[in-house]
């Protein structure tokens, strides 16, 4: 009975963060007996040229095409943040201002931001965490003129490593900011 006890606050902090992480992709429905409205199509190749061009030889930075036709851009986060903290720092600021112009032209485009962390600390903190900041880099980017209808953000916390956490380099390069890109609708 004991330990049922303690895994009572567990669960409930886990509700908690779950509710946190914002949905990840808006729902349009046509009104009832509408029909569906043809979306313009999106040019994705020239979408991800410009996002790669913008982000210049960023170390670290992608842009690549997902399974399902989604965009992936990854920005690096080891120095984006101060330890533990949520605001962007000037470097990781300007790499998203170089990114605006593009994001500001593709109107059709939904922006998901997921927030990764390395797996320093305890797993909840680092949920917590990688939400925190993948809000905070939502905000930033609303603040720049994107629609908050076209964005989105989620952590995954230490969850989905890129590079083993066992080195100071493969944690630096598991801290990170993700732009999923798709259509808005």
């Amino acid at each position: 009975m004991h330990n049922v006890r303690l895994l009572i606050p567990l669960f409930a902090s886990l509700a908690l963060l779950a509710g946190c992480a914002t949905p990840s992709r808006p729902v349009v429905t046509a009104a009832i007996g509408e029909a569906p409205r043809a979306q313009p199509a999106i040019d994705w190749p020239a979408v991800r040229a410009t996002l790669a061009a913008n982000l210049g030889a960023l170390p670290g930075t992608a842009v690549q095409v997902r399974a399902d036709g989604s965009l992936l851009v990854r920005i690096p986060a080891a120095e984006g943040f101060a330890p533990n903290q949520t605001e962007p720092r000037p470097m990781l600021a300007s790499t998203l201002l170089g990114l605006i112009p593009v994001l500001q032209a593709e109107q059709l485009t939904a922006i998901q931001v997921i927030g990764h962390t390395d797996s320093m600390g305890s797993e909840l903190h680092n949920l917590s965490l990688s939400i925190a900041r993948a809000e905070a880099v939502v905000e930033f980017l609303r603040r720049q003129g994107i629609a908050l209808l076209r964005l989105s953000a989620d952590g995954r916390g230490e969850s989905e490593p890129i590079a083993d956490n066992d080195s100071p380099a493969g944690r630096a390069a598991n801290r990170r900011i993700e732009l999923i890109l798709r259509p808005l609708y």
